[in-house]
């Protein structure tokens, strides 16, 4: 993968003429989440220029006259690969390397800066409607030793004064509901999980100085009292049926269960992190 996506006018090179307007570069770090990914016709995950990332990135552009979007985003990514390496390409040798790279290089000139990361590390312990709950504490203990040392490395890069944006996650989990009893009890159960992983993931990002999006309120992924339409799987939990509207996870072959947003649940993601970034 390249080192860089990059949306916007110019490059990562100095702008060259005096009386070119600044460049400003926008910096978004994380999983497949960060690079748009969802499903092609035949299943398949690709990165997209629709996902939140992108949505930020536009909102932006209107009030920075020269924006450049950095994407670092890279597919499966963790909270120990995103500082060490091993998935994704980086000249700078990993994802947080790279970030921090690019943010010492124009600092002065970064307009923001997001991420999300941590949702691999424990959610790995969610497969096939079980959960393995030695898995989530040894993970949640990985999460709760590197994730400080990430946002405080990009707080540091950036600059006391660079709003950065962490964003937590949606429960996708919440799909197994239309899977029967044992689907709805695994369904119940990853809310907690999902929760828990949340709750942790916002409280280290306000600790090291960053702003929170909070993606699980715009989700409702407690709300199992109030009920909406989904499409093709009938009148649900408003919890389940967000899920079902906004990702991937309730869709049938070829794509299959999949956990990605699709343009709405982007949207949704973007306008989430759109409202951190607002004063």
């Amino acid at each position: 993968m390249a080192i860089a996506a990059l949306i916007g006018l110019g490059s990562l090179a100095p702008a060259g003429d005096a009386g070119e307007t600044p460049r400003s570069y926008y910096v978004s770090l994380g999983d497949s989440l960060a690079q748009g990914w969802q499903p092609d016709a035949s299943g398949h995950s690709r990165r997209t220029n629709r996902g939140y990332v992108d949505f930020v990135a536009r909102y932006l552009s209107r009030k920075e006259a020269n924006l450049v979007s950095v994407k670092l985003g890279c597919g499966g990514e963790t909270t120990t690969t995103m500082m060490r390496g091993g998935i994704c390409s980086y000249g700078a040798g990993s994802e947080l390397a790279e970030a921090v790279h690019v943010l010492r290089a124009h600092r002065g000139n970064i307009a923001a800066v997001t991420v999300n990361i941590g949702d691999n590390d424990v959610e790995q312990c969610l497969t096939q409607g079980s959960i393995d709950s030695a898995c989530v504490s040894r993970q949640m203990a990985v999460l709760q030793t590197r994730l400080p040392a990430i946002a405080k490395a990009l707080r540091s890069a950036a600059g006391p004064r660079v709003r950065i944006v962490g964003l937590t996650d949606y429960d996708q989990f919440l799909a197994y509901w239309l899977r029967g009893r044992t689907g709805r009890k695994f369904a119940t159960q990853s809310v907690t999980i999902v929760g828990d992983l949340n709750d942790a993931v916002a409280a280290i990002y306000r600790r090291a100085g960053l702003r929170v999006a909070d993606a699980g309120p715009e989700f409702a992924t407690t709300d199992f009292t109030h009920r909406e339409n989904a499409p093709g799987h009938g009148v649900l939990p408003r919890a389940v049926a967000r899920v079902c509207n906004w990702t991937w996870a309730c869709n049938r072959l070829p794509a299959g269960f999949n956990d990605h947003a699709n343009d709405i649940g982007y949207r949704v993601l973007g306008g989430t992190v759109v409202g951190a970034l607002r004063p």
